[in-house]
């Protein structure tokens, strides 16, 4: 055995607990038609015309946390600023290497 494992603590489980006797309850059983006839009652009038997955969509919506109009405007001005450089950065490079070919390889 390695020396690594002689140096951990093993591991022990807790003692089981004593087996208890409690007799089962019978479940009541509802009959299929009974039982959808009943959900059926409970369902709004949005959940039997939306179906699940649309639901679900309008949860996940209302969890979201929306940005203010600030946040938008200045995240919206630091996109269109971002793109214009980058542009920029890549009509320089385009027309240096326009010059390059024009110079050297097409003479």
């Amino acid at each position: 055995m390695s020396r690594a494992l002689r140096r951990q603590p093993l591991v022990q489980k807790p003692p089981a607990k004593a087996a208890t006797f409690r007799p089962a309850a019978r479940p009541v059983r509802k009959t299929a038609s009974a039982a959808a006839a009943e959900a059926a009652k409970k369902r709004s009038l949005y959940d039997r015309l939306m179906p699940r997955f649309v639901q679900d969509i309008f949860n996940e919506l209302k969890k979201v946390t929306w940005p203010t109009r600030e946040e938008t405007v200045r995240l919206t001005v630091v996109v269109i600023v971002v793109s214009v450089a980058i542009g920029m950065a890549l009509g320089v490079i385009d027309i240096g290497f326009n010059y390059f070919v024009d110079r050297t390889l097409l003479r």
